[in-house]
C-alpha cells in the first residue's frame, strides 16, 4: 500500500497525567491549525549580541519561508478540504482551517475530549503525520491539541473594600521601586514596550484609577492587538496579570506606547503571538515582556514547538529586540511534583532574559534585596518563590561557560542557567500596587518583577537614542570586563547573598557572591547598568 504520509519528527503528544478522556471530539466542530514552514536558509548562529542586526524586512526576506514552499503546502491539504486562513511568508505559517473530521484526514491522528484539574482540552496521542509531498517543507502543526500551556497565576488578594485614596505604606509604586533599583531619569518617550498575554483583558478604568494612585498625571497609550482572534477585554481570573503587567510598565514609562499582544494559552496561541510581537513593523516594540510559562521538561510542551518559539526569539536577538520572561514563581520544581528541579520555559531560551524575584526586607532600610521565597515557595499554596535552575533542554551556552552551577537531576545536561538578573516579587513583605477588577490590591511574583526589568531597559534604549537600542542583552551580562575585574552582570548590578528557591525533593539553588541560579547577576542598579553598556557596547543596534 502507497504511504500517502510522514510523520512529524518532534510532534509527540501523550494524555496529561491524571487526564480522563469523555469520547471522540465532534466531527463536525470546525477547528483552526497553524503550520509552520521551513526557511529559506537556516537562521545564523549567533554567540552573542550581533553588532549590526537585522531590519525586520532583511529577517522576512532572507529567513523567511520560500513563496514556492507556502503554495506547495496549500496544495497538499486542499485535497482533504482544508481552506487557508491566512499565510505569511515572514512568519513561515499557513493557517487552515476545517473540520475535525478534516483534520484527522490530513493530519492521520484523532482528537479526542479530556478532562484535566487544570482545565479541560482537547488532545491527541502519538505524532501528527503529514502528506508525504511536504514532509521536508512542514516543520511543525499547532491548534490539533489545545492543552493549557501557561499556568494560572496565584489566586488574587482581597482587594480593598473602599476606593483607596491613597497607597498604603508598606505598598510600593514602580517609581518607587525605580527609586530603589536606581533606574536612569526618563519616561520612555518614542519608545514601545510589548507585552505578551494569554487570557484576561485590558481595562481603561483600571489604569486610570492605578495612574491616580501613582501620581502619574495621565495614562498612557496603550493598544490592544487580538492575534488569533482572542478577545481583549476578559474578566476571566488573568486580568490581573494583564493589568499588572500594563501598570507596571506604565508606572516606569509613562510616556511610551504599550502593545498588549493577546493570544490562546495554547502552543498555537505562544507561537502566534511571538510572531506577531517580533514581526510587528507599526508598532515596533523595542523590549517585549512575557509573565507566564511553563516547565520545559513535562507534558506540556512539544518538542516541535518549543523548537519553533525558540527560533522566533533568536529572531528577536538578530533584530535588536530584547525579550523579558518571568522565570517562574514556584522554586526549583517550578510546580512539577515529579521530586525533580525543572525551569520554566520560554524562560530557559538562551535568546531572552529570564528574570527571577526578590524580596525588599525594608521599606525604611537600604538594605540589599534578598532571594524571594515565601511559606513553602509554592503558589498552590499561597506561598511563592523565584524560579531558577538548570535547563534540562538547552545547553548551556558558550557565553556562560565560566557559571558553574551543575545539575541537580541526575544524568541531566550541564544546560542553561537562568535566571540572568532578578528584582522585587514579593507578594506581602514588599507588594506591588494592582488596579484590577475595580479595586487597589497587593500583588508581586516574577510576573511583576519582569515588566519592571522591561521598563528600565525601555529607559535604558530611551536615554541612549535612535537606533542605539540594547537589543541581546543576556550574553552582554556575562562579558568580562577586565578594567573593572568583573562583569557587565556584577557591575549593573547588585549581589544578591541571601536565600534560596529550594522546593524540589531532590533540592535547590542558593544566593552567594557572584552569578547563582535563584538571582543571576542580582538586582538592577539602572544607571550603573546604563553607564557600563555605554561603555561596552560599541555597536549599538537597532531594527
Amino acid at each position: 500500500m502507497e504511504r500517502t504520509h510522514s510523520p512529524l519528527i518532534g510532534s509527540d503528544r501523550k494524555p496529561l497525567p491524571g487526564a480522563k478522556s469523555t469520547g471522540r471530539t465532534n466531527a463536525h466542530t470546525v477547528l483552526n491549525v497553524t503550520v509552520k514552514l521551513r526557511r529559506k536558509k537556516p537562521l545564523p548562529e549567533i554567540a552573542g549580541r550581533p553588532e549590526k542586526p537585522l531590519t525586520r524586512q532583511q529577517l522576512a526576506e532572507q529567513y523567511g519561508a520560500a513563496p514556492a514552499d507556502l503554495d506547495a503546502v496549500v496544495k497538499a491539504f486542499a485535497p482533504f478540504g482544508l481552506k487557508v486562513a491566512e499565510k505569511n511568508a515572514a512568519t513561515r505559517t499557513v493557517k487552515l482551517s476545517g473540520t475535525v473530521a478534516a483534520m484527522e484526514q490530513a493530519f492521520q491522528v484523532k482528537l479526542f475530549n479530556y478532562k484535566h484539574e487544570s482545565g479541560d482540552y482537547r488532545g491527541r496521542v502519538g505524532r501528527v503525520s503529514v502528506p508525504s509531498s511536504v514532509k521536508e517543507i512542514v516543520q511543525g502543526v499547532f491548534g490539533l491539541d489545545n492543552r493549557r500551556v501557561v499556568r494560572r497565576r496565584r489566586p488574587h488578594q482581597a482587594a480593598s473594600h473602599k476606593p483607596l485614596t491613597s497607597v498604603p505604606s508598606a505598598w510600593y509604586t514602580p517609581s518607587e521601586l525605580a527609586a530603589h533599583y536606581n533606574f536612569p531619569s526618563g519616561d520612555g518617550s518614542g519608545q514601545t514596550v510589548g507585552l505578551l498575554e494569554f487570557g484576561g483583558g485590558y481595562f481603561p478604568s483600571d489604569l486610570t484609577e492605578f495612574c491616580k494612585l501613582a501620581n502619574i498625571a495621565a495614562p498612557p497609550t496603550v493598544v490592544t492587538l487580538s492575534t488569533d482572534g482572542t478577545a481583549t477585554n476578559v474578566k476571566d481570573g488573568a486580568e490581573g496579570e494583564v493589568m499588572l503587567d500594563i501598570e507596571v510598565v506604565a508606572g516606569v514609562c509613562p510616556k511610551a506606547k504599550i502593545a498588549v499582544y493577546f493570544a490562546q494559552f495554547t502552543e498555537q496561541g505562544w507561537i502566534t503571538a511571538v510572531d506577531a510581537a517580533v514581526h510587528d513593523q507599526t508598532n515596533d516594540p523595542g523590549v517585549l515582556s512575557a509573565s507566564w510559562g511553563e516547565a520545559e521538561d513535562t507534558d506540556i510542551w512539544t518538542a516541535a514547538a518549543m523548537t519553533q518559539i525558540n527560533e522566533t526569539l533568536q529572531e528577536a536577538a538578530q533584530i535588536g529586540v530584547t525579550v523579558c520572561i518571568a522565570a517562574g514563581d514556584d522554586g526549583s520544581s517550578d510546580a512539577v511534583a515529579d521530586g525533580h528541579a525543572h525551569v520554566d520555559f520560554p524562560s530557559a531560551s538562551p535568546y531572552v532574559l529570564s528574570v527571577g524575584g526578590t524580596t525588599i526586607p525594608s521599606k525604611e532600610a537600604s538594605g540589599q534585596d534578598i532571594v524571594w521565597r515565601e511559606g513553602d515557595g509554592l503558589r498552590a499554596d499561597n506561598g511563592g518563590s523565584t524560579g531558577g535552575g538548570v535547563s534540562t533542554v538547552f545547553p548551556r551556552p558558550a557565553w556562560q561557560s565560566a557559571i558553574q552551577i551543575q545539575p541537580l537531576n541526575p544524568g541531566a545536561i550541564v544546560g542553561r542557567c537562568i535566571p540572568d538578573l532578578a528584582a522585587n516579587a514579593d507578594w506581602n513583605a514588599s507588594p506591588y500596587l494592582l488596579c484590577v477588577d475595580g479595586k487597589a490590591q497587593p500583588n508581586g511574583g516574577t510576573s511583576a518583577a519582569t515588566p519592571l526589568v522591561a521598563g528600565l531597559l525601555t529607559l535604558i534604549n530611551a536615554s541612549r537614542g535612535t537606533a542605539q537600542r540594547v537589543g541581546y542583552l543576556t550574553p552582554v551580562l556575562y562579558q568580562t570586563i577586565p578594567s573593572a575585574n568583573g562583569t557587565v552582570g556584577s557591575a549593573g548590578c547588585t549581589d544578591v547573598k541571601s536565600g534560596d528557591n529550594n522546593t524540589a525533593s531532590i533540592g535547590g539553588f542558593s544566593a552567594g557572591p557572584g552569578y547563582d541560579a535563584v538571582s543571576g547577576w542580582g538586582a538592577p542598579n539602572g544607571r550603573n547598568l546604563l553607564q557600563v553598556l555605554t561603555n561596552v557596547l560599541t555597536a549599538p543596534p537597532g531594527p
